[in-house]
């Protein structure tokens, strides 16, 4: 609904002043802290399988101005927070969908709880979990890109009028 996962990482890294990407920073950042931020998961109570990060990173942004909390400490909360909003919502598709195969792919797939988390899923639901070599886990733009080459290099064009854009894609409809 706004952000990616991986891009609120980056929106968080840089209200923390950490940098860019944001996603290796406070993945090592949160291993020195603890869960102690209160944060909200957001859609919770929604019948929806949507995202929405804007909540998460709005109440980082509260715990930063409190002075309350320790850096480390606000990334292990908006670490684990992240993750539990993109498993819960990512469980309800699987439990309506039922997937042979689940693939995590992007810069997200470089992050370690949430390949462990994922990890869980498969387990419990029976599907194939898949993921780059972390050597391919770069930013998603860029894998686009590598992809786009390949589709040039065989001559595979398709004629901008006759692309269908959809910018808020409905995942009931999806599969």
């Amino acid at each position: 609904m706004d952000d990616s996962f991986g891009e609120s990482f980056d929106k968080v890294a840089k209200m923390l002043g950490l940098g860019y990407p944001g996603g290796p920073v406070i993945e090592n950042l949160a291993k020195k802290g603890s869960d102690i931020v209160p944060l909200p998961l957001p859609l919770r109570n929604s019948p929806e399988i949507a995202f929405s990060y804007s909540g998460i990173k709005n109440a980082v942004r509260l715990a930063i101005e409190s002075g309350k909390y320790k850096p480390e400490d606000i990334a292990a909360s908006f670490q684990n927070k992240a993750i539990e909003h993109l498993t819960f919502m990512c469980k309800r598709a699987i439990k309506k969908h039922k997937p042979e195969n689940f693939a995590i792919v992007g810069g997200a797939s470089a992050n370690l709880k949430l390949r462990e988390e994922f990890e869980k899923l498969s387990q419990k639901f029976g599907f194939k979990l898949l993921y780059p070599e972390m050597k391919f886990t770069s930013d998603n733009a860029a894998m686009i890109a590598r992809a786009a080459v390949e589709m040039y290099k065989k001559g595979m064009f398709l004629n901008y009028k006759d692309i269908k854009i959809i910018p808020r894609v409905d995942f009931d409809k999806c599969h």
